[in-house]
């Protein structure tokens, strides 16, 4: 299809998911597991009608131990209707959620081996396979975070990927369409229904498995990424909204171009959208094939920062993939970042730095109300967006400026890519990793910003000496919050305001209250904190003023009534004028002064840390 430039865009959601945790379970990451899964064969019948399906799905796997006579399948609240292993029957018990199935034959390491599960039934809730009758029947699948079990048999754990990806046959009535991961390999038509195949060679998370159907019109699009690598773009959207696709999706050859020179080649075969009418979360980045809600297409300004936080994903929570939830906030940290990033590209930097502000002032206030750690985080707020998405953010944002510069932020991703490419990453192996290529210990960065709570809150007392010819600056920093460690390790850029020019100093903090004095060639008037936005911080500017070594500066003469303001000083030095509501109306550095209001009045003469009264007369 033609697509548009989008020359309109919107901050109103900026790849926001709200996604829930509707299946609430606690995992840990095991460390072993008695298999793998090295393929996922899916085939099922959906009549579109109601919510029930059936079919079979083919577990390949690969033992990880001598004499392994079990496996354990998830599979909740649908009926099993027969096991079979390498084509034998098999015997099994199914409990709850879990399938218990008995291998007819021993298995040792590195053997392989199929167990085919036919199951049937009709689903409820809001997960696993939904059916809509909206203006179209529409039929899709949601497993994020636990309930991929909710629709097949599988083993739900995130960090056991399908080592060779996912194949699909769905057979629906030959007025639907059926999208899914991967490529697609064609249709088969007969007696009234069409048979869809799919496939994804590449390795897969369970949650990440998806497939949807309705009247879908199929538009393509190709990035190309260069004369000999291109990308097809397959967007599923209904006859009715086609109307609204050269706007929505104008921008997305651009998404994958940007993400393309920050992390690396797209990472898999093709991307695509499916859109589904009141999808519950607002976006969900299945591997290749991102589900977005309706409004995000059709609303007279579209959801192009959503799109571009799950294109994202596709590099980083996809193709990299946190392991087990309790890391989730490397799944959305990094694409909510990169939304925010795509966003400067779109609008400029100044939007860039407002959002970011935005989202610091969200998590300040979930913080406030409700503190936590956003490393592992109570399963209610395991997509909490002020930690998991906006704090998460932060912290890479750190990340990046703990790097020094962008170069070496690219190469800290480009290695994190490397190193889990198809796999998964924790906490620790990104703490690992950053440690080796800043060539530093970043533990404590990590202890306090991911593990621990809270933020710094800065109280900050400076002031100005002069030692001629020079000027001493002296700031008093101390840390006063009241949740957290004592203190924030974080370095501190500080932009110190002179006549001439501002500078940028970077403070080493590791105490609380601490001095630090800085040698300045001309005179400072004020100070910012952190002036680039850097850190995730609050701050009180207190105690500003200038101050002199005794005996250096003092008023040797000062006219306390006149018709103008005349003082004399023993050297130049800094003066305020104020008049009897406090308002300063005049400031300046000088040895000698005669200033004149514009209106008569009682004024008061700041200098030297000492007050002085002029009444001055007409």
């Amino acid at each position: 299809m033609t697509i548009f430039m989008l020359f309109l865009l919107s901050n109103s959601f900026l790849g926001r998911e709200y996604k829930h945790v509707c299946h609430p379970e606690v995992v840990r990451a095991e460390s072993t597991h008695s298999y793998d899964v090295l393929h996922y064969l899916i085939d099922l019948y959906i009549p579109m009608t109601s919510r029930y399906l059936e079919g079979a799905v083919t577990i390949s796997a690969r033992s990880n131990e001598n004499g392994l006579t079990t496996v354990d399948l998830h599979l909740l609240g649908l009926n099993v209707d027969s096991v079979k292993v390498n084509g034998v029957t098999a015997t099994y018990n199914h409990v709850y959620e879990t399938l218990h199935v008995n291998l007819p034959q021993p298995f040792n390491i590195n053997d392989s081996f199929d167990i085919k599960v036919g199951y049937s039934g009709t689903t409820s809730g809001t997960m696993g396979f939904i059916w809509v009758q909206s203006w179209y029947p529409v039929a899709y699948t949601l497993g994020c975070p636990y309930s991929t079990r909710m629709w097949m048999p599988c083993y739900d754990r995130m960090w056991d990927k399908a080592d060779h990806g996912v194949e699909f046959y769905i057979r629906v009535p030959d007025q639907y369409t059926v999208c899914a991961n991967g490529e697609f390999l064609g249709t088969q038509v007969a007696g009234g229904y069409a048979t869809f195949h799919w496939k994804h060679a590449y390795p897969i998370s369970p949650y990440l498995i998806h497939f949807a159907a309705s009247d879908y019109v199929v538009l393509s699009e190709w990035y190309h990424a260069s004369p000999a690598d291109s990308v097809e773009l397959l967007y599923f959207v209904w006859p009715s909204d086609t109307g609204f696709t050269a706007n929505a999706f104008g921008l997305m050859t651009d998404m994958m171009y940007f993400y393309d020179s920050l992390y690396g080649p797209y990472p898999f075969e093709r991307y695509g959208m499916d859109v589904i009418p009141g999808f519950y979360y607002g976006g969900m980045e299945h591997q290749t094939l991102a589900t977005i809600h309706r409004d995000w297409l059709t609303n007279w300004i579209p959801d192009v920062f959503g799109m571009a936080h799950e294109l994202s994903h596709m590099w980083w929570g996809d193709m990299v993939t946190c392991f087990g939830w309790e890391n989730v906030w490397l799944n959305e940290g990094f694409a909510t970042y990169s939304d925010a990033l795509y966003l400067g590209r779109i609008q400029g930097h100044q939007a860039y730095i407002d959002t970011m502000k935005l989202r610091r002032n969200v998590y300040f206030g979930a913080e406030a109300a409700n503190p936590h750690s956003m490393y592992d985080p109570p399963p209610n707020l395991l997509f909490s967006w002020s930690h998991s998405y906006c704090k998460a953010s932060w912290v890479l944002h750190m990340i990046r400026y703990l790097c020094g510069d962008d170069a070496t932020w690219l190469n800290l991703m480009a290695a994190y890519r490397n190193s889990f490419a198809y796999g998964s990453a924790s906490t620790e192996d990104l703490n690992t990793l950053m440690n080796t290529i800043l060539a530093g210990d970043y533990d404590w960065f990590f202890d306090e910003w991911v593990y621990g709570l809270g933020y710094p809150r800065y109280d900050i007392a400076w002031s100005a000496v002069y030692e001629a010819p020079n000027w001493r600056l002296v700031l008093d920093i101390t840390q006063i919050q009241t949740i957290g460690p004592a203190v924030f390790h974080m370095p501190l850029p500080i932009g110190v305001n002179c006549a001439g020019g501002d500078t940028l100093i970077t403070l080493a903090i590791n105490a609380s209250p601490q001095q630090f004095e800085f040698v300045l060639p001309i005179e400072p008037t004020g100070i910012t904190v952190d002036p680039e936005t850097w850190v995730i911080q609050q701050n009180t500017v207190t105690g500003v003023g200038e101050y002199v070594a005794k005996g250096d500066l003092f008023v040797q003469n000062i006219q306390t009534i006149g018709r103008a303001i005349d003082v004399k000083l023993s050297m130049p030095g800094l003066v305020r004028i104020y008049d009897i509501t406090g308002r300063q109306v005049y400031e300046t550095t000088t040895a000698e002064l005669h200033y004149r209001p514009s209106s008569a009045g009682i004024y008061h003469v700041i200098v030297a840390g000492e007050k002085h009264r002029v009444v001055v007369v007409k």
